[in-house]
């Protein structure tokens, strides 16, 4: 029996097989008739960072693994094997296991899904098709979301990659796993030039996400499919250092004209005889700010997005932003000056 070797890093993938047989049973690894040892091995992240940091690495709970599949089809899209990795292994990182009927020359495709338990995946298509739906799941108070993943079991996160099994030796395939939601942290700040124009004081009170992506297939396709660009989700911020900060995950979307992007809606309270005693003088200021995403409004699963809105002015107007693109472990920076 040839035997081969598939090593697997810090995230999922794909990977396809070109049997026909379909089966999901897992032979022993000592006595497969045919076919090869798969050695799956995950490792860390670099470490963790403070809120709106320019270096994004991830934070322990949007990295860490509650469960792991791994699917392999052949070519003709049929699953030939499912392995669902044990307790032992996620903790370990490692895991060992028979591929049956890949034999040299093949050409697999190998796809892991992380922290999602799929039903009914029998053939690639299948795999291809499933959705996520409930951005809600992901978010919540800034508390709550700072601190932990909101989503039971995690971040769903998937890779991919397609292999021909090497002749006589081993096959290594390295493995990136990224998250299908895109990160979104909002920074608001009241410029020092606000008091030299206004006598009173200005509070911002909640920012509200619109027009967010409703769905994004498991495994990324090859376009964005958002489906209904109709998630909200309100958050009160929390306030340090004189900063005002909100924390969303979104599903991503690909370029939409100005009007149709997904959008942040910068609540504030303006007092004008800055006495929280009196009320009679307070009104509602409320700022827009169109997110420029990657470019042209586009968000990417994966994508950290930092928004930095500046409140100059009580007038609402267009909106500057300066934009640089980045997978999560590298930020992109929107910077905003508002009401000037």
């Amino acid at each position: 029996m040839k035997k081969i070797l598939f090593a697997a890093f810090a995230a999922l993938s794909m990977i396809a097989c070109n049997k026909d047989d379909a089966t999901t049973i897992i032979p022993d690894i000592d006595h497969t008739p045919d076919g090869a040892i798969v050695a799956m091995r995950f490792t860390d992240e670099t470490p963790t960072r403070a809120f709106f940091a320019e270096a994004a690495a991830a934070e322990a709970w949007e990295k860490s693994l509650s469960s792991l599949s791994v699917y392999v089809f052949n070519a003709k899209g049929d699953l030939i094997t499912l392995r669902d990795f044990t307790a032992s292994e996620l903790t370990a990182r490692t895991a060992t296991f028979a591929l049956p009927h890949a034999t040299a020359g093949t050409t697999c495709d190998f796809y892991a899904v992380a922290n999602m338990s799929l039903s009914s995946v029998t053939t690639k298509s299948a795999l291809l098709a499933k959705l996520e739906t409930s951005a809600a799941d992901y978010n919540g108070t800034f508390a709550e979301v700072s601190t932990q993943a909101k989503r039971s079991g995690g971040f769903v996160m998937t890779a991919g990659v397609s292999k021909a099994i090497a002749e006589g030796g081993t096959t290594s395939v390295a493995l990136t796993l990224k998250r299908t939601v895109a990160k979104i942290a909002v920074q608001t700040s009241v410029d020092a030039s606000f008091n030299s124009k206004y006598s009173g004081t200005l509070t911002v009170t909640g920012t509200k996400l619109l027009r967010a992506a409703s769905q994004t297939p498991i495994i990324v396709p090859a376009t964005p499919t958002p489906g209904a660009m109709t998630y909200t989700h309100t958050q009160a911020p929390a306030t340090a250092s004189g900063k005002y900060n909100n924390l969303f995950y979104i599903f991503e979307n690909g370029a939409l004209a100005e009007a149709s992007r997904v959008a942040l809606e910068i609540t504030a309270t303006y007092d004008a005889d800055g006495n929280a005693s009196t009320t009679a003088d307070r009104m509602e200021v409320i700022y827009t700010v169109p997110l420029t995403g990657k470019a042209g409004g586009e968000i990417a699963r994966n994508g950290y997005y930092r928004v930095a809105a500046n409140i100059t002015g009580l007038v609402g107007q267009d909106c500057q932003v300066s934009v640089s693109v980045a997978e999560w472990e590298t930020p992109v920076t929107q910077s905003v000056d508002l009401g000037a």
